[in-house]
């Protein structure tokens, strides 16, 4: 079974159109999704997109870079620093495809790993508004380790940064604007 993660839509709002997409998570496909989705309703041609990561848990770190790549035409998107503070970036891949576009982000307690790396990355570079409650701070690297008798261990090897050097695990992503979730 084949899941989308990417649902794309246009809407009208005070006479302007926009996109409005969500990302559910990041699987492996969802740079293209995002580009194949936005290419079909011809987002060129619309006043501005709106990014929905609520409720997202996050996935595969180059589909996060991808995505913001979607929007950022250069620079750095997240760098992971280890332990020894080894640092290694992140950059634009080169898939700017709406870099010029007005974006809104909607995030929550629920947007997580890579999909607080987008909102940090688009926040960081001045390309998003974010929108929404404090995320969930979920910026660590993992590698597991098999022991000799066959259990693993998971260990915390890296932290996430933003272009600007926040890091996303002890902080998370704060909105620009703070609108909370009604409870209804």
């Amino acid at each position: 079974i084949t899941v989308d993660s990417v649902t794309a839509k246009v809407s009208e709002r005070n006479g302007k159109r926009f996109a409005d997409v969500a990302i559910s998570s990041f699987n492996r496909d969802t740079g293209r999704e995002l580009r194949d989705k936005l290419k079909t309703i011809n987002a060129q041609s619309l006043d501005g997109v709106i990014i929905d990561l609520r409720n997202n848990p996050g996935g595969y770190l180059d589909q996060a870079v991808d995505v913001a790549s979607v929007f950022i035409s250069s620079g750095t998107i997240v760098s992971e620093v280890d332990r020894t503070g080894k640092q290694k970036s992140f950059e634009v891949n080169g898939n700017a495809f709406l870099a010029d576009k007005p974006i809104v982000v909607l995030v929550n307690g629920g947007s997580a790993s890579a999909s607080e790396i987008v909102a940090g990355a688009l926040q960081d570079t001045g390309r998003a508004t974010i929108v929404g409650t404090q995320t969930f701070g979920k910026g660590t690297v993992q590698d597991y380790q098999t022991l000799r008798d066959g259990s693993s261990l998971k260990l915390t090897i890296a932290k996430w940064l933003t272009p600007k050097g926040r890091s996303i695990s002890e902080h998370g992503i704060t909105p620009d604007t703070i609108v909370e979730m009604p409870k209804d």
